[in-house]
This record gives structure tokens, sequence and C-alpha cells, in this order.
């Protein structure tokens, strides 16, 4: 961190920062940088990583949700009530969750959906509850 620090660059985390791993110091370090982008992952619905999160926007300095996106795996282990969750929680506290299908082609057409209403940020900010989200061409 110090050496990222140290050279007064654009730092853009993309691999996805552990927040389970993050305290307030690692935090205040990212907060002395100069941080293009910042990208976490919430892959398992069962660990509710909601208080972590939320700790983290509270106290790190960028508050622009287009910096701070998270990697939301779905299709794996998780129902659609989970994979929601997690990505009306990211976005109530200042994420941007994107969407991630494991085994896309066996992925069902609703998970589909949910990426390309999520990972579009026009229609995910537009229409914010995924039940009244409907694809051309399912009208």
């Amino acid at each position: 961190m110090r050496q990222y620090r140290e050279t007064g660059a654009w730092i853009d985390f993309t691999q996805g920062i552990d927040i389970r791993m993050t305290n307030e110091d690692d935090i205040d370090d990212l907060n002395s940088m100069k941080i293009k982008m910042i990208h976490f992952a919430w892959d398992d619905p069962d660990d509710d990583l909601t208080d972590k999160f939320k700790s983290f926007s509270e106290r790190f300095h960028i508050k622009d949700h287009r910096r701070k996106t998270v990697y939301v795996l779905t299709n794996f282990n998780s129902t659609i009530e989970q994979d929601l969750y997690r990505i009306y929680t990211l976005r109530d506290l200042g994420y941007s969750p994107y969407v991630m299908v494991y085994n896309k082609p066996s992925a069902s057409k609703t998970i589909r959906n949910l990426q390309r209403w999520c990972n579009s940020n026009v229609i995910f900010r537009s229409v914010p509850d995924f039940t009244d989200y409907k694809r051309k061409e399912q009208l």
C-alpha cells in the first residue's frame, strides 16, 4: 500500500478486493491513494457481508457508486432471492453491483435477464426493481 501511495499514480483495483479482510487501517491507506476504481466481490450468498460493505462505505472517501463496483456471483449455489438481496443491498449502500453468471450456457432466462438488468447502468438506475424489468422480446 505504501508503494502505491508513494507513486502518486491513479490506481484501479480490478481484481476484487476481499472486503472480509479489510480493516480501518486498510481503508485509511486506500483513502490516501488516488483511486480511479475499486472492485470487490460478494460470491457466497450465505456469507452476509452487509455490515462489512456498510462500514467500508462509511469510512471510504469515494462516494460515487460508479467508482465502487462489486462482482456478484450468480447461478452458483444461490437463489434469485439471495442474488437480489445482494444486488439491492449493494446498490442501497452506494456500490454498483455487477452480476457474474457461473456457467452461463446453463443459466436460466431469469438469471440472464438479471445480468442484463443489473449490468446496464441505464436500465438498472431507471428500473430499480427487477420484478418491473421487462426485456423488449418479453413484451
